[in-house]
């Protein structure tokens, strides 16, 4: 009896100790970031698609760190630039902007990847709450 509890001890002591013990930490989420220029790929208001009705294809919005650029504006939460900031800069779901000489507006914020691409999909009211705009940013390369 004292040779098979012996034995079964020893078993178990290698069983124990020959497993390798795997790590199962979670790697931390890495901060979003936006930085460069990115243009509308697709745009909606009320819900109808404009993207072929109008000609975005000349505006662009340039990210830096902490400010924002417009070129070619068209309807946007925002008409001048400014300083832009995330809710959260690791799981952003709202993006501010806040113009020069202006107070904060701010939109809720998708942070797809569609096709292998990073897209940021924004929606807002310019002005006239009866208009709601949807967009689909991609960075251009």
């Amino acid at each position: 009896m004292k040779k098979i509890i012996g034995t079964s001890i020893i078993i178990l002591l290698l069983v124990n100790f020959s497993c390798k013990k795997e790590n199962t930490a979670i790697p931390p989420e890495p901060v979003k970031t936006i930085s460069g220029s990115w243009k509308i790929i697709k745009a909606l208001r009320n819900g109808t698609d404009l993207t072929n009705r109008f000609d975005f294809s000349a505006f662009r919005i340039n990210f830096s760190d902490s400010t924002y650029t417009i070129e070619n504006l068209v309807p946007f939460i925002v008409s001048k630039n400014g300083k832009w900031n995330f809710d959260d800069p690791k799981y952003p779901f709202k993006i501010s902007f806040t113009a020069q000489n202006s107070v904060e507006k701010g939109s809720t914020m998708l942070y797809p990847v569609v096709d292998g691409v990073r897209n940021i999909i924004i929606s807002f009211s310019p002005g006239c709450t009866l208009n709601t705009y949807q967009y689909t940013l991609q960075k251009v390369n």
